[in-house]
């Protein structure tokens, strides 16, 4: 019953924290979607008409000129769009733990932990959904807005899809693995630097009553120290390792063999280091988590 009164209070939370960030954020990514869509029209109309037969024409002259104006735009915004998704990301979680409101959200009946955890599962899931806003966005000028006859552009697709054929028929379902993985070390990336910065505004709290920000841009740059070297010291330990494994592979006649056995040659040798980092950056993830914890509940100086 306390664990299950636990989550549910936790997505409470999240609701909470999401339709807060929603309020601003969705708009963000309509608008990234709708620059996309007028960049994509100017260009459609370019190669129906400015490239084909009236290029004399001052119509058509200011068509490209709004048409480049255009995928300026569609660039900015979505360029905007990721930077305003971090900015409004950590301006909530400064407003609502850091500042005179953090004493209403430290008084509920909730321990720190699960704010803790709320607010950084919808940081993720905000920080996703702007990823995939944008690959979409990409995807719209490059399948519409770049199609010289017809209304898709169906070319490029058809190589990408040549290349996933040609991959399925050389290496086959072995290539999940490695896709898993390295989507994994992104996930806990993420978690990463979202917990480096919420730590570093925790931090920047506590010393400082009247230069917050300043002292939370100070100890970001503090951890980032601390972190890189932790990570010379762990890549010191591994440099013989993965030296003899380079060496192994130097040594290795990749040209009596199929491709599928030099890609299981090379993924296997480069398992055991790539393991380490994600091991190792889950746990700096966690460090940064249990620290931002420990402070919230013991250690906050709220204005």
């Amino acid at each position: 019953p306390v664990l299950q009164g636990g989550v549910q209070m936790l997505g409470k939370l999240i609701k909470h924290d999401f339709r807060s960030l929603s309020r601003i954020l969705l708009p963000t990514q309509i608008a990234v979607l709708g620059a996309t869509i007028l960049a994509t029209l100017g260009f459609v109309f370019n190669y129906r008409i400015g490239y084909s037969n009236l290029n004399e024409n001052g119509l058509v002259q200011l068509l490209q000129l709004i048409t480049g104006f255009l995928s300026v735009v569609m660039v900015l915004a979505i360029i905007a769009s990721a930077v305003l998704v971090a900015f409004i990301i950590f301006q909530r979680f400064y407003k609502n733990l850091m500042c005179s409101e953090g004493y209403l959200t430290l008084t509920l009946p909730v321990s720190t932990s699960e704010i803790l955890w709320s607010k950084l599962i919808t940081a993720m899931l905000w920080t996703i959904i702007s990823s995939v806003v944008i690959f979409i966005s990409i995807n719209i000028f490059v399948m519409f807005g770049t199609a010289e006859n017809g209304i898709v552009n169906t070319e490029v697709y058809k190589q990408i899809g040549y290349a996933l054929h040609e991959v399925d028929r050389v290496i086959g379902a072995r290539i999940i693995w490695p896709i898993l993985e390295f989507a994994l070390l992104m996930l806990i990336g993420t978690a990463y630097s979202i917990l480096q910065v919420y730590l570093a505004l925790i931090i920047g709290g506590m010393v400082s009553q009247k230069h917050k920000i300043l002292a939370s841009i100070g100890f970001y740059f503090v951890i980032q120290i601390a972190v890189g070297i932790l990570s010379s010291i762990a890549n010191f330990f591994l440099a013989g390792s993965m030296t003899n494994t380079m060496m192994n592979l130097d040594g290795a006649n990749f040209e009596t063999q199929n491709v599928l056995e030099i890609y299981n040659i090379l993924i296997g040798a480069v398992q055991p280091y790539f393991w380490f980092y994600i091991v190792f950056s889950l746990a700096i993830t966690a460090g940064f988590f249990l620290l931002s914890n420990y402070f919230l509940k013991n250690k906050l100086n709220l204005e």
